[in-house]
């Protein structure tokens, strides 16, 4: 995995909420880590998908990290195609159920991911972004 295009590509995405470098390494040296990245056939690095398993309530979860597109490759079908992917991973790692965090403020990711079978759940994050925005916390249970 390239480290550098990918903390390229979170500053270009998320400029207030990028990965730093150290986070991103350890991302990528982690087992429990799956890390997805879309190229273009010269190599650049238009986007990706960093997904992670962890215990919860005893189970094994999967949480999506990260969801990255480069701004001129929206709307291309990419982040679909990265989203079932990584949730294809996790199911053949017996994950059954994908959680994730989105600003309460992006209706479009919101909109993007219920789209694809998550919903809403009553938990809401206080603060959890830099911005001080609140995060609601999705859901999908994997068939």
């Amino acid at each position: 995995m390239d480290l550098l295009a990918i903390e390229q590509l979170e500053k270009d995405c998320f400029p207030t909420e990028a990965f730093n470098r150290r986070l991103i390494k350890n991302l990528l040296i982690n087992p429990k880590s799956i890390v997805i990245k879309a190229i273009t056939p010269s190599g650049k690095t238009v986007a990706d998908i960093i997904g992670i398993t962890k215990k919860e309530n005893r189970i094994q979860v999967g949480r999506i990290f990260s969801l990255c597109v480069l701004k001129e490759y929206c709307k291309k079908g990419i982040a679909t195609h990265l989203l079932k992917l990584l949730e294809e991973e996790f199911y053949l790692n017996s994950i059954r159920k994908v959680v994730l965090e989105v600003s309460a403020l992006n209706v479009i990711a919101q909109q993007f991911y219920q789209r694809h079978g998550y919903f809403i759940t009553s938990s809401i994050l206080p603060n959890f972004y830099n911005d001080g925005s609140d995060a609601f916390v999705m859901n999908k249970n994997l068939l």
